[in-house]
């Protein structure tokens, strides 16, 4: 079975992925004036790719290198813009945050069965866990391997995964995995204005997560905070009685809570979570606030509440009620007229 692009250069998929990465400037900030734009000249080159002696499509663009297998027009037309928008909204909705060095990495399969196929040829034996996916896509490495599950769904699989590509790209040290997730279903709400087709990233805008939170909510459900930092989407799905989904909704509540919350006033700390785990001081903050159990613990990605007492709050248990009420605030009568809207469900 063989990847390659039809060109001078025959490409060897391995977890490098598709492309060589060019060089970019680590540190290139955009303009928060640019947020949601188009990019200019978005596609840079396109060539001919196989996906297992199949023609597909490969898309050169400023930050990514996009491979598509079989025929998949629209993807084609939209995927690249929608990609370098996505990228600009992640480096500047809740911190200004540096370019990725060199082109990101990501295919987009015609189905499940070529998905788990190309899974397999990346990762190699380590791609058996990522095999349980039974909707959805996988990013390791930097590389994110996705199939087509629909347009708009694709679309936003694509921007939920390309928060995971870009920090794990751009980002000198490695997110918990609570904050992670919760950033990446931050960064899917997206609509596309009717007249010009411009693609506008709105972290409100997102009915899937929402309506999950109020089922939740409505049903007695919802998960502490400390029950929610301490867990994660993988032991939800292996737990008796345990819900990834809900797990993905309070999560992406959560991130909303810290963002706007009580006049802003975790905002700041997210701003700077954010901007020492791209610049490498994150684990340092994190052993002088905590100690240095508390650092090894946040290296190594444990679930738990050490990362949140750094940089929040040292009594968890108290800001619960405080996310406890803002939940209940954002699934009250109303709120989601606005969620339709992409609007703050907190708006009068």
């Amino acid at each position: 079975m063989r990847i390659s692009r039809v060109s001078s250069t025959v490409l060897l998929l391995s977890a490098a992925g598709c492309a060589t990465p060019a060089p970019n400037s680590a540190f290139e900030l955009p303009q928060a004036a640019q947020v949601n734009a188009a990019p200019a000249a978005t596609v840079l080159a396109k060539d001919s790719w196989t996906f297992e002696s199949a023609p597909g499509t490969a898309i050169t663009t400023r930050h990514y290198r996009i491979c598509l297998s079989g025929s998949q027009p629209g993807f084609v037309t939209r995927l690249p813009e929608f990609l370098e928008s996505s990228l600009l909204n992640n480096r500047t909705a809740l911190a200004m945050l540096p370019a990725p060095e060199g082109r990101m990495e990501t295919f987009v399969l015609a189905n499940r069965s070529e998905w788990v196929r190309c899974v397999q040829m990346i990762w190699g034996a380590k791609a058996d866990p990522y095999l349980t996916i039974q909707r959805g896509g996988v990013t390791a490495g930097g590389v994110s391997v996705l199939y087509d599950i629909g347009a708009r769904d694709t679309l936003t699989l694509a921007a939920h995964e390309g928060w995971h590509q870009y920090m794990q790209t751009a980002f000198a040290q490695q997110l918990p995995v609570w904050i992670d997730e919760g950033i990446a279903t931050y960064m899917e709400g997206f609509r596309t204005e009717p007249v010009t087709g411009r693609i506008v990233f709105l972290p409100w805008a997102n009915l899937e997560r929402f309506d999950r939170l109020r089922e939740a909510a409505s049903a007695g459900g919802l998960l502490t905070l400390r029950e929610l930092i301490e867990s994660s989407p993988a032991r939800q799905l292996s737990s008796s009685g345990g819900d990834a989904l809900t797990w993905y909704a309070q999560a992406w509540a959560m991130v909303h809570w810290l963002h706007e919350s009580d006049q802003g006033i975790r905002a700041g700390g997210l701003k700077a979570l954010l901007e020492d785990a791209a610049g490498g001081r994150m684990l340092a903050h994190v052993a002088e606030k905590v100690g240095p159990a508390a650092e090894v613990r946040v290296r190594r990605r444990r679930p738990g509440p050490d990362l949140f007492h750094a940089y929040f709050s040292d009594n968890i248990d108290a800001a619960n009620d405080s996310y406890q009420a803002f939940v209940k605030r954002i699934v009250s009568v109303g709120a989601r007229e606005k969620i339709v809207a992409g609007k703050s469900p907190l708006e009068p």
